[in-house]
């Protein structure tokens, strides 16, 4: 039986390796329009079509959010 810092670790891991899977996606994103933050990103989504880059931008959007989501949960668990 796992106790509660057993737990607590392997919650950590979890989110550890979806927060680097999520900054793998971003970093994809940022190569394919040439930039190298997500606000890059954004600012370079003004300058394309629509109809081209909207998937792109929602999709980045949402991952930038989970990303941010994921930091807080860690830094939480790295308070104790």
């Amino acid at each position: 039986m796992l106790n509660v810092r057993e737990y607590r670790d392997e919650l950590k891991v979890e989110l550890q390796n979806r927060y680097s899977e999520v900054n793998a996606e971003l970093e994809r994103l940022f190569r394919k329009y040439g930039v190298k933050s997500f606000e890059e990103l954004q600012r370079r989504f003004e300058d394309i079509p629509e109809e081209e880059g909207l998937d792109d931008y929602f999709l980045a959007q949402n991952l930038e959010a989970f990303r941010r989501k994921l930091e807080k949960l860690l830094s939480i668990l790295e308070e104790d």
